[in-house]
């Protein structure tokens, strides 16, 4: 069994509220009840921990946003065992508030793969913030400009993809949206940092910012592991530790560190050959852009 989160309006295409109607991005858990990442009727799948009963690929939902603009999304409605109908998209559009202008459906009754769906972790579908607007992570490449909080824009030079486990102590930490002031959920690893301020920082450790562990920030409610067999991390280095913008919100670059490079020798071999300074076990020479506060430091912040 695999659960994953994604964002859905709760309607039906084919049986719509009326023109008008606002409607709200809701984020629900997806299980994949086989890991075969194949999401319908059959295997036991379901969302919101409810049974599907149905999945119809090729619907439409065109909505018009607060700034007057419109789009059509494309997607599957899935039919669900308590009697409620909700719509995701399989176009790679993002789901956000909006108001229904019209709908279209078909009436292909099929199963839907996850790759369709996008299940957004942090890694593909993440936006990151760059001088020319916001852009997919995934679109990034080594030389593309990205902005920081403290350097303006720097260029990204390596990028590191790796598949890893995802479960018991390593599952991956779900921030709601909204959790930390995130635009859409984002889905980091344990030991991700997000740069925090608060009043109490200074007063206990005499800085402004601090960076803090998403695995220090788990309230259980909005901020969760989220355990899965598997996932997918993508990770930004630039010439220094530096703080960037995900989703709206400030998290840290790659940091080179010796427990990292210790353990994966093919990230040490690129790193090494990029930044010859890392070779012989240097990279705790590289200094972090904040404070990173300890695990019994952590909740004297984090705390609300």
């Amino acid at each position: 069994m695999t659960i994953y989160t994604d964002t859905f309006y709760v309607m039906d295409p084919y049986n719509p509220p009326p023109a008008g109607t606002e409607l709200e991005a809701v984020e629900l858990n997806v299980v994949d009840h086989r890991s075969d990442e194949v999401m319908g009727r059959q295997g036991r799948d379901a969302i919101d921990d409810t049974d599907i009963v149905a999945s119809y690929t090729g619907d439409t939902v065109t909505v018009q946003y607060p700034d007057g603009s419109t789009e059509t999304i494309t997607g599957v409605t899935f039919y669900l065992s308590d009697g409620r109908e909700v719509f995701t998209p399989t176009d790679g559009s993002t789901l956000t508030d909006a108001v229904l202008v019209s709908t279209s459906w078909t009436t292909i009754e099929e199963p839907v793969t996850l790759q369709e769906l996008g299940i957004t972790c942090f890694t593909p579908g993440v936006r990151i913030r760059t001088p020319d607007g916001t852009v997919k992570i995934e679109t990034l490449e080594v030389g593309d400009l990205v902005v920081t909080k403290d350097n303006g824009p720097q260029p990204v030079r390596w990028i590191g993809n790796r598949e890893v486990d995802a479960r018991g102590e390593h599952a991956p930490i779900h921030f709601a949206k909204g959790a930390i002031g995130n635009r859409r959920p984002l889905l980091v690893s344990p030991q991700h940092r997000f740069l925090i301020r608060d009043w109490r920082a200074p007063l206990y450790f005499g800085q402004d910012e601090v960076l803090i562990a998403a695995k220090h920030l788990v309230n259980g409610d909005t901020i969760a592991r989220s355990p899965r067999d598997t996932v997918t991390y993508l990770h930004l280095l630039f010439d220094q530790h530096e703080i960037i913008y995900a989703e709206g919100v400030t998290t840290e670059s790659f940091h080179p560190g010796n427990y990292i490079l210790e353990k994966d020798e093919e990230i040490r071999a690129e790193l090494e050959a990029i930044f010859p300074e890392l070779s012989g076990g240097h990279s705790g020479e590289w200094p972090t852009a904040r404070p990173v506060l300890k695990s019994h430091a952590a909740p004297l912040v984090a705390r609300r």
